[in-house]
């Protein structure tokens, strides 16, 4: 038979050795789950920035060469809705179908910022569109807050025609 505290002893070493691989297993676990969803943030962040330029280049080809003022009223906000109304909308429209079809070979540039690093993307998209007769340079301001993209702002400034 064997004294009561050699056994205590043993059972006490036995158990520490579960105890701590137990322990590692379940950090294991945590960083996993922790690497996973960081994976799926990032993924996020970069899947939202493609969109939000996909989007504004979108934005830009429908207004200054469709001049679907339809789609135009589809996708801006609701706070511009009410701020301005749907007939600035389409003067902006009529103004760009007036000066005829601008070129097709135009860069888009802009940025995504994201509150907390990760969250409700928006930034400002703008390109320079050549018409016939005159420069303009194009701005488009798009935001997602509630998982849609939508237009905040937009606008356009005219260079001088050359004399």
């Amino acid at each position: 038979m064997i004294p009561n505290a050699e056994w205590r002893m043993r059972h006490k070493t036995s158990n520490s050795g579960k105890d701590e691989a137990g322990f590692v297993a379940l950090v294991i676990i945590v960083l996993l789950v922790l690497g996973a969803m960081l994976y799926f943030l990032y993924n996020m962040r970069r899947a939202s920035e493609t969109e939000g330029k996909q989007f504004a280049r979108e934005v830009i080809e429908r207004c200054a060469f469709q001049h679907d003022v339809k789609f135009l009223h589809s996708v801006v906000a609701a706070d511009r809705r009410i701020a301005v109304p749907p007939a600035m909308d389409q003067q902006f429209i009529d103004s760009l179908a007036s000066l005829g079809m601008p070129d097709h070979n135009y860069n888009l540039t802009g940025k995504l910022e994201f509150d907390n690093y990760f969250l409700s993307p928006h930034g400002t998209f703008q390109s320079i569109l050549t018409f016939p007769d005159r420069h303009g340079t194009i701005f488009v301001n798009v935001a997602r807050p509630s998982g849609i993209w939508l237009v905040t702002d937009f606008g356009i400034t005219w260079e001088r025609p050359p004399e």
